[in-house]
């Protein structure tokens, strides 16, 4: 078996003692009538050693990534109530992932000189090349980055300015298929950046700021009620940091006064920092296109988990880092003997919305909202790569060994 860097979402281990765990787990959830998910692991462990735990397994799977270590990482992934996915890779473009980026915060950056196509960099700084161009005469179907833009509804709602900036730098029709992306964010950037910044605020809100304020208004009871249980959290910081989180903002660092002075106070260093999370990668955003949506709903709402920062968030990342160049942080695995790539990925169990701790994890009141049995059905059917697909995978590598020993032994 052999894997080389470079590599439709299947979930990872799911053994009958899971399934009664998680059975049993949402009883006592609604039993409490809360969202608060508590699981009491075999081990007391502090969360810094579980993270090692995770750590070990994760770069002995990247560095040797073979049958028993994919089993043991899933088994020490699940022990902690995280999962292994995997996907059989397909190519996301990078103009997706920047377009995904982009809406998720809301703004788009001014690019750097060196980032422009040859093409508008020069009709930008000589204008006597430009031609003139009536706005309405603009078709940008010809332009197939414009054509990821648009999937983003908030993007698409600008075509007119757009339009209006093309005509201004006298970009001819038949040129715009030569536009990169960076071209299209200078013009946004020129149409929308306020005085004084590199950055233009296109969306009235990002989507960000969107499903913070949604998280916390269905949650806000709870999310209290998770972070005082923490050691040493302080409540003047919880209440600074669920008032932000009504505005959309995570980072208290962020918080100025009417005269823009920061609020942020010295004694919050050690307090926990949350991070919005995307459970499937933007990096991965071809894996959400199906035939009803666009790569655009990596940003939706029930791809977004809330994570306090450190150990629980660097262990979502564990299978993503570089290690003393032996790999790439892409995590794209390559089986030669089937001539198929993967991507595997740490992911929070379905239905998660917050985790505090590895033993303390909030569910979304509409996933306790559905019947046990069609989400222990809907985790069954979740898991199929580890318990099923994995099997599959390897089976067809000894097919393949065995068919080539054969086809040998002929000659």
């Amino acid at each position: 078996m052999a894997y080389i860097r470079n590599a439709n979402i299947t979930q990872a281990p799911q053994s009958q003692a899971f399934q009664k765990s998680l059975k049993d787990r949402i009883a006592e959830m609604k039993a409490l009538n809360n969202a608060m998910y508590e699981h009491k692991p075999t081990q007391k462990l502090s969360s810094d050693a579980i993270f090692q735990q995770i750590t070990e397994a994760s770069n002995n799977f990247i560095l040797e990534p073979n049958l028993e270590n994919e089993n043991k990482l899933a088994a020490v992934l699940e022990n902690h109530n995280l999962l292994l996915y995997t996907y059989k890779h397909q190519e996301t473009s990078q103009d997706k992932r920047d377009v995904g980026r982009m809406a998720f915060n809301g703004y788009v950056d001014r690019p750097q000189e060196y980032q422009l196509s040859p093409m508008f960099r020069d009709l930008k700084n000589y204008p006597l090349k430009r031609t003139q161009v009536a706005t309405e005469t603009y078709d940008l179907s010809y332009s197939s980055v414009w054509n990821v833009f648009k999937q983003v509804p908030e993007f698409a709602a600008i075509e007119p300015q757009l339009k209006k900036g093309l005509s201004t730098y006298g970009v001819p029709q038949e040129k715009l298929p030569e536009l990169n992306l960076k071209d299209i964010c200078f013009i946004i950037n020129e149409q929308f950046r306020a005085y004084h910044t590199d950055k233009a605020k296109v969306f009235e809100q990002s989507y960000k700021a969107m499903h913070t304020k949604r998280f916390i208004n269905e949650n806000e009871k709870e999310f209290r009620e998770g972070l005082l249980s923490m050691e040493g959290v302080r409540q003047d910081y919880v209440d600074a940091l669920v008032g932000a989180m009504k505005r959309g903002i995570t980072d208290l660092t962020k918080l100025k006064d009417r005269n823009g002075n920061s609020l942020y106070k010295q004694e919050w260093d050690n307090q926990p920092v949350i991070d919005v999370h995307h459970i499937v990668n933007i990096k991965d955003c071809a894996q959400k296109e199906t035939n009803d949506k666009s790569f655009a709903s990596i940003n939706d709402y029930n791809n977004i988990c809330f994570i306090v920062r450190h150990p629980n968030h660097d262990a979502m990342h564990a299978l993503e880092q570089e290690l003393n160049g032996h790999r790439h942080h892409d995590d794209i695995f390559y089986n030669r003997e089937i001539d198929e790539k993967y991507i595997f990925r740490i992911q929070p169990p379905e239905g998660v919305k917050c985790i505090f701790g590895f033993d303390k994890m909030l569910y979304d009141k509409e996933y306790l909202g559905i019947p046990i049995e069609k989400k222990i059905e809907k985790e069954r059917s979740n898991s199929g790569y580890h318990r099923n697909n994995q099997h599959k995978r390897y089976n067809r590598t000894a097919e393949k060994q065995t068919f080539r020993r054969e086809l040998n032994n002929r000659w």
